[in-house]
């Protein structure tokens, strides 16, 4: 995306729906601008009617009238700086959100395919850039072109001639802004990357702390993220001596055009061509004119700033997303809940099939269990069937509904999922139990808990229903856990209830309870199990084999056994009769 369309697409989306404030803004800027050339116009009657004339009237109207002038203008400058922050930080707030939505309903091949650091990293550094371009460039940018415009007028209006003469070197002072411009783009992507980088290790680190600590890697990691830091750090001061590398050199210019006209200034006045008065007049204008020049040289070196940011920013909102309802989408219907796949092949984002040509058929309100060897595909038809992905080939059905067919919002609605891999938020228990249902009444919470054989534990608790668990839950053991994301699940009271290998990583005590709340949990529910222990699918109504992606066998426990296959080997392993 060129700069131009980039430029097109902040302005078409970020900017657009502020202009009744940008407007107010513009008048604030007009009023600095011209407040900011009447303080250099008023030194011409200042010396004629003070220094010269000895005027005893203009002696204290000429300074009330600089007094105001400079109030006017500070004010003017502060109302304009406090419209600018209040729009900067919307445009941040709609980026942000922006990025958050895109997220959200993005596929989750595309969420796993990126680091959660890379992510943390768009929106804050990435961000904030974006916001600095409306707030700094902008907005800033054109508060100085107005008062450029100002200053030039006057300049031109006390002595033409100097005014070129001034303003001759103001394109030389462009060119130099335009070069460090183009570096300063480079050093910046360069800069973000880097700091991606720092954001995504930092996050690796704290989710690996115990792992680290047990195997004594603390100096491993440390030299790590050492490199990691110092290649930010070096890449940031980079940005910074990138940023800073135009002062000097517009200083300079600035001093060549004053020495010139200070030269052709005292030369046209030893001529009798220019008065005393109006030459300061001229001087103050381009003092102050050369300031805006040096700002809006810096504002390009911004300018380029934010658009790393941007692209950066726009590559994820632009990413095209697979899974999405299609149009003139359907109301699922359950009836039974009755389950089918058809021919179904799937694979992942250019990888190999993990499912080949899949048929099975899952009676409404039955139990039904998936198990065979690990990345064998069983977790990839559990997550076929809330769309989490969609197949290659084939579809899959709903009580005779494909669910491609019908809206995400009522095909996961009638879904509840329970793993191995618990999320809970760092908040209350009660408000992580109302995620899954945020009308439920006390007494639904109670009675899912009850259900889900958590309700003691939590109410032995200080804080009971209150008690704050933790970042994931941290402040609860597996077991807990566990059964607080049952209850969740028994809350939403959906048709289908899909359990991912959820007592894998129990206790043998643990599990016994856990199992019983699952059993309360699928009562007279489509239940579709991944189970590692097979023990806890014995009384399944129906079990799958899946191996290599295909459908080996299928049968209950006792059939399945005395097929003498598959299935019997890995209930062998386990030591299952």
């Amino acid at each position: 995306m060129s700069k131009t369309q980039l430029i097109k697409r902040i302005y078409r989306t970020q900017i657009k729906k502020y202009i009744p404030d940008l407007i107010i803004v513009v008048l604030f800027m007009i009023i600095h601008g011209a407040s900011t050339a009447a303080v250099a116009w008023l030194l011409d009657p200042a010396i004629k009617k003070i220094f010269l004339e000895k005027d005893k009237v203009m002696l204290f109207l000429i300074p009330a009238a600089i007094v105001i002038t400079f109030l006017v203008k500070s004010l003017s400058l502060y109302f304009t700086r406090i419209q600018s922050i209040n729009i900067s930080f919307k445009v941040k707030e709609s980026i942000q959100k922006s990025l958050a939505e895109k997220i959200l309903h993005s596929d989750l091949s595309y969420i796993h395919d990126n680091h959660s650091g890379k992510f943390i990293s768009n929106f804050t550094e990435d961000t904030h850039k974006l916001q600095n371009v409306t707030q700094t460039v902008a907005l800033n940018s054109t508060k100085e072109i107005i008062s450029l415009f100002f200053l030039i007028a006057l300049m031109i209006n006390k002595d033409f001639y100097l005014s070129l003469l001034a303003l001759i070197l103001i394109p030389l002072a462009a060119l130099i802004a335009r070069k460090l411009g183009k570096r300063m783009g480079k050093a910046v992507y360069g800069a973000l990357e880097a700091n991606e980088s720092f954001t995504k290790y930092l996050s690796e680190i704290l989710k690996s702390v115990t792992l680290i600590k047990i195997f004594q890697r603390e100096k491993d990691e440390m030299s790590k993220l050492g490199k990691i830091i110092k290649n930010w750090i070096e890449k940031s001061t980079k940005v910074e001596k990138t940023r800073l590398g135009s002062a000097p050199m517009m200083e300079t210019l600035t001093g060549f055009a004053v020495a010139s006209v200070v030269f052709a200034g005292g030369y046209r006045s030893m001529n009798g061509n220019l008065e005393i008065g109006a030459f300061f007049s001229f001087l103050t204008a381009l003092m102050l004119a050369y300031q805006p020049v040096r700002q809006l040289a810096g504002i390009n070196i911004a300018l380029n700033e934010g658009f790393s940011a941007a692209t950066r920013i726009y590559k994820i909102l632009d990413e095209q997303i697979l899974i999405k309802n299609p149009k003139n989408a359907k109301i699922l219907n359950i009836k039974d809940g009755n389950i089918e796949f058809h021919n179904v092949t799937m694979n992942y984002r250019n990888g190999p099939a993990v499912l080949q040509n899949i048929n099975l058929k899952i009676q409404g309100k039955s139990k039904v269990a998936l198990v065979g060897t690990s990345g064998g595909g069983k977790s990839t038809i559990l997550n076929l069937i809330p769309r989490f992905y969609d197949p290659r080939e084939g579809y899959i059905s709903i009580d005779n509904q494909k669910i491609s067919d019908v809206s995400l919002e009522t095909l996961r609605k009638e879904i509840a999922l329970v793993s191995q891999d618990i999320i809970l938020f760092d908040d209350t228990i009660k408000n992580n139990l109302i995620f899954g249902n945020f009308n439920a009444t006390d007494q639904e919470i109670q009675d899912a808990c009850n259900k889900a054989n958590c309700h003691d534990f939590i109410s032995e608790m200080k804080n009971g229903y209150n008690t704050i668990v933790g970042e994931n839950g941290v402040k609860l053991s597996g077991g807990q856990k566990q059964r607080v994301s049952i209850a969740r699940a028994i809350l939403k009271n959906s048709s289908i209830i899909l359990l991912d290998e959820a007592t894998s990583a129990l206790d043998t005590e643990s599990e016994k309870i856990v199992q019983e709340a699952m059993n309360n949990l699928s009562e007279n529910k489509t239940t579709v199990t991944i189970a590692h222990r097979l023990s806890t699918i014995k009384n399944s109504d129906l079990i799958y084999v899946i191996d290599k992606g295909t459908i080996v066998e299928k049968g209950t426990h006792e059939q399945l056994i005395n097929m003498n296959k598959v299935y019997k080997k890995l209930c062998d392993q386990q030591t299952l009769n």
